[in-house]
């Protein structure tokens, strides 16, 4: 008996094998033309890394059995890397693109990941990779994905450009119906991955007055801005021109466009260099810039921030009333009578919250509680019934010690002072 050569079948395999391949391409030669072609013009002429589909490849692969009675297994693995290519580009027909995640370093590209939405299986869907530019799709990872972007660290600069591309129009266009429920799905992924590591936030430019100057060196970067503008602290820059500025919100798929003015931009930047003091009554806000005393009230409508007026123009002002001009001028100027925001404790245990604050005229601590319906705070002196309080109701506050430390040093100076006055 003829002994077995390696990784060939015995020879009655051999024989039936390349009888039935034979049979196959007679049948093949009759009915394709496509296999006709290949036969004659293609199978040994061309090698067989040049041939990229796994049809050709089986015509080669019957046309070796036929003649030999085997494949190579190279050719097997050939037609196995093919089919998952195919597998791969058939996948990615079913996915929803909703948008790319890239990270860099000075230009320097770190990270690229996409984001898509299976509609077969209905389900978010990442790419880490491609190969030969088609995306290796796999199901959204949490973990994975957060784990990939919190491990990205710079290697010659304090942080990383975190950059996103949302493809709305792509998504209005497939599956206009599902536009809004996959806009909340990458907001939420943008969310967190913008999270995920804190050389991302660093790398948000803080608005200066270098936007104002060079605007067009600032296009399409991230801005962190002094005061929140309808919700939104970070800011893409995506237009300029004399007249205004265009931002749209960066962490948000939002298609508002905020068009803020030079002035605007340039009084935000003033407000945001006055340091805040004090809480006042009627919702005004004491504070302080290069010596000179500010009053300042929320910004409701635009900007959520604070618009600040020097405290003589809020005491000439018409649009407050005497009882807030009489309130500013005897409580903040004469008595000096308000707490101090700086330095402040604030206290929280089940559901309550407390707030210890000094005078700004004695200096003493005062504590008030934030009542239920009252969005005033009354502050009492924070004295021994104040302490028995907090043991009592704010036992598991992580600030507890420090407010009775507070308290007990403030009992300690009064006698200091007491005994010096008594010599």
């Amino acid at each position: 008996m003829e002994p077995l050569q390696e990784n060939r079948l015995p020879n009655p395999w051999q024989r039936a094998r390349k009888l039935m391949a034979r049979l196959w391409n007679l049948k093949e030669r009759l009915l394709s033309r496509d296999f006709r072609d290949f036969a004659t013009f293609e199978y040994e002429r061309i090698p067989l890394e040049d041939i990229r589909d796994i049809q050709r490849l089986k015509y080669h692969r019957n046309l070796d059995m036929a003649k030999t009675g085997h494949a190579d297994a190279s050719l097997n693995s050939l037609i196995s890397y093919h089919r998952k290519k195919e597998g791969l580009v058939k996948l990615d027909q079913g996915v929803v693109a909703m948008g790319t995640i890239k990270i860099r370093e000075d230009g320097d590209l770190l990270a690229s990941i996409r984001f898509g939405y299976d509609r077969h299986r209905k389900a978010p869907v990442m790419a880490l990779r491609d190969h030969d530019n088609i995306p290796m799709w796999k199901p959204l990872d949490w973990p994975e994905l957060l784990g990939r972007l919190s491990s990205l660290h710079p290697k010659a600069t304090d942080g990383l450009e975190f950059g996103h591309s949302f493809f709305a129009r792509d998504i209005q266009r497939t599956v206009p119906s599902d536009f809004e429920a996959l806009g909340k799905m990458y907001d939420l992924i943008i969310e967190k991955s913008f999270g995920s590591n804190k050389y991302f936030g660093k790398g948000v430019l803080p608005l200066d007055t270098g936007v104002l100057e060079h605007p067009l060196e600032h296009l399409h970067r991230p801005m962190l801005f002094p005061a929140s503008i309808k919700g939104h602290e970070i800011l893409r820059l995506t237009e300029a021109n004399a007249h205004y500025l265009v931002f749209q919100p960066f962490l948000k798929t939002s298609a508002d466009l905020l068009h803020l003015t030079r002035k605007e931009i340039h009084q935000m930047l003033q407000n945001a260099r006055v340091d805040r003091i004090a809480k006042l009554r009627f919702g005004f806000v004491l504070g302080i810039r290069e010596g000179q005393l500010y009053i300042g009230k929320t910004n409701v409508e635009k900007t959520q921030g604070m618009d600040w007026t020097t405290f003589r123009e809020a005491i000439e002002s018409p649009a407050h009333s005497a009882k807030v001009k009489y309130y500013l001028a005897k409580k903040i100027v004469r008595e000096k009578d308000f707490m101090i925001e700086k330095g402040a404790i604030l206290l929280e245990s089940g559901g309550r919250t407390a707030h210890l604050k000094r005078h700004y005229k004695n200096g003493q601590w005062y504590f008030a509680e934030t009542g239920r319906n009252d969005k005033e705070l009354h502050f009492r002196p924070a004295g021994a019934p104040v302490i028995q309080h907090l043991r009592t109701h704010y036992s598991d506050s992580e600030n507890l010690q420090t407010a009775l430390d507070a308290i007990e040093q403030q009992k300690l100076d009064k006698r200091k002072m007491e005994n010096t006055l008594n010599i």
